[in-house]
């Protein structure tokens, strides 16, 4: 599965959101081991592609979205999922 597939995809982690009010845990769990696994060559080349950057400007915007119809478990999930991407991507700065 693609880096946007996780996210935008048919079953991706939005999707889940969007239509069934849940949050996938193993996809984010990917989303999260992808993004680790690409932050040192990230750094190292001064830039993330395109087709990633893209994919987790749109992660952020949804995540941070919000959503009435989620339940509270799922709304302080999608919270701390959102800061601890945004923490993973301002590691690029250091």
């Amino acid at each position: 599965m693609s880096f946007s597939d996780m996210i935008v995809g048919e079953g991706g982690l939005l999707v889940e959101l969007r239509c069934h009010n849940s949050f996938n845990e193993k996809i984010y769990t990917d989303i999260i081991n992808y993004l680790n696994k690409h932050l040192s060559e990230w750094k190292s080349n001064g830039f993330i592609p395109v087709a990633d950057a893209v994919s987790i400007f749109n992660l952020i915007d949804e995540l941070s979205g919000g959503s009435q119809l989620w339940s509270e478990e799922v709304a302080l999930r999608v919270e701390d999922a959102v800061i601890e991407i945004q923490e993973i991507i301002s590691t690029l700065e250091e």
